[in-house]
């Protein structure tokens, strides 16, 4: 019995509160075995480990759903439509007179036509004269908005053949054929007729085209 009470006061009397970091350590006495001791320095860290293996693929996602918009209206683009009428040496000298005529084909009744005569004219005179070379459509001048037209005025005899494009754009004309013709007359201010000539050993053209425009009134 008093052997008993020795081992105990001297496992007390060895056993002692140590303070190490700020943390309170029991150090134990000889022949304890549930004691534990100082805390070690810290390690040196580890080599990170490799990256790890790709993830298995998600589950697809549904779609955005579409917008409630309309759809836009067809657009129609006429083709191109435009006719060329040439003449070689038409050498014309009658005044008064429908000179030469081209046909055309007008699509859509909403269009205009664009209208050019090339060539050469003149016109001579002993006193003052005067002559008008103009378009006609069908026999009829352009109302939508004005007659395409030139006109000369000549005062003696010089004998001078002056190239000339006469061009215009005229609405209102309905679709179908249309005769486009010029012509030829005397001016509207008095003056006499003169001596006209059209066309001298050269080559003359209409150039006809049906064209989308919107009016300068509209």
């Amino acid at each position: 019995m008093a052997g008993r009470l020795l081992y105990v006061y001297l496992a007390v009397f060895l056993t002692a509160i140590v303070r190490i970091n700020g943390e309170e350590e029991m150090i134990c006495g000889m022949g304890t075995s549930c004691c534990k001791g100082p805390s070690g320095i810290p390690g040196v860290p580890g080599v990170p480990g490799s990256p790890g293996r790709d993830g298995l693929k998600g589950d697809k996602g549904d779609g955005a759903v579409a917008g409630g918009g309309q759809d836009g209206g067809q657009v129609i683009v006429p083709a191109l439509n435009i006719k060329q009428c040439a003449f070689n040496k038409l050498n014309d000298g009658r005044e008064n007179f429908l000179i030469k005529d081209c046909s055309f084909k007008k699509n859509f009744s909403n269009t205009a036509l664009r209208v050019t005569w090339n060539g050469n004219i003149r016109l001579l005179s002993s006193g003052g004269s005067c002559s008008r070379w103009y378009i006609t459509f069908d026999g009829e001048e352009c109302d939508r908005p004005l007659p395409i037209e030139t006109v000369i005025y000549a005062h003696g005899s010089i004998n001078i053949h002056r190239g000339t494009s006469i061009e215009g754009i005229c609405f209102g004309l309905p679709a179908g054929r249309v005769d486009v013709e010029l012509r030829h007359s005397k001016c509207s201010n008095g003056h006499v007729v003169g001596d006209a000539y059209t066309g001298w050993a050269s080559v003359s053209r209409f150039i006809i085209e049906e064209i989308s425009i919107p009016r300068d009134d509209d």
